[in-house]
């Protein structure tokens, strides 16, 4: 039988994961589809389970003076219905899967999970959110983009949580999120398009692109961004993204499709705005 944990202390589940392997257990919407077998059976677990949802200290939303800081075990809906995150923050995961998964699914899972297709990445990666990561020897604080390696792979350690995620406060003039999938409900994406734009008193001041579901990690190049703002080239930084892309062809949609309405939804907002 698999021994199943539940803390009643962060202090708690730290010495747990600094003694043993444990799959960590959050919301469980992805952990519980990598562990399924054929249907009508249980899932594979072969390893013990440790719970950590039902900690307060791991859930919450707190704005400070320079930062927005998402407690990892903060559920989707919880994000998505926040009175503190502003809108930019909220309408992406408003969006992804359906309100009763997003009931249950915490934020922090799906950055750790780290499917080619978690949408929260997109949208941290264009925040330049970082993650907070604690263990019994200490605190870990990684840019987004470090930790974020591979699909399903992370800079995460063995005896470490993802505590929080930490994102700088900006006051955007505007942003654009789209995605695309199979159904208009509980979609998995065929990608997506995050775009984020601040206005100077003359000039478009910051501009920031991300494509994600592309690749195994989301595309963004702060070279071509930069770029944009210099000489207003659009085309010039689609042909960058495009460079960047190396989409493959799954059940869901082909290398060609992917690639293709990226692109051109990147050059139809920021012809839009620029």
């Amino acid at each position: 039988m698999i021994e199943n944990i539940r803390p009643d202390s962060l202090e708690e589940l730290l010495t747990y994961l600094d003694q043993g392997d444990y799959y960590v257990f959050a919301g469980g919407t992805d952990l519980m589809i990598r562990k399924r077998q054929w249907q009508g059976a249980e899932r594979r677990f072969d390893k013990a389970i440790i719970y950590l949802s039902h900690l307060a200290c791991l859930r919450g939303i707190i704005e400070t003076e320079t930062h927005y800081e998402i407690m990892a075990c903060t559920t989707q809906n919880e994000v998505a219905q926040s009175a503190i995150l502003p809108e930019y923050i909220k309408a992406p995961i408003a969006q992804m899967a359906t309100p009763s998964i997003r009931n249950l699914a915490t934020i922090g899972g799906n950055v750790v999970n780290d499917a080619s297709v978690g949408d929260s990445i997109p949208v941290f990666f264009a925040l330049d959110a970082e993650v907070v990561l604690r263990s019994v020897h200490g605190v870990r604080r990684l840019p987004i983009e470090h930790f974020i390696q591979g699909k399903y792979h992370t800079a995460l350690q063995h005896n470490e949580i993802l505590e929080k995620i930490c994102i700088p406060k900006i006051n955007y003039d505007g942003f654009f999120y789209r995605k695309t999938g199979l159904r208009k409900a509980s979609i998995l994406s065929k990608l997506s398009v995050y775009v984020l734009f601040k206005v100077g008193e003359s000039s478009m001041e910051d501009i920031r692109v991300v494509v994600g579901a592309v690749n195994d990690v989301p595309i963004r190049s702060r070279e071509a961004e930069l770029q944009l703002l210099m000489n207003g080239d659009v085309a010039s930084l689609v042909a960058a993204y495009k460079n960047r892309m190396a989409a493959s062809d799954d059940k869901r949609s082909t290398k060609v499709y992917r690639e293709e309405i990226a692109c051109r939804l990147i050059d139809y907002y920021l012809r839009e705005v620029m």
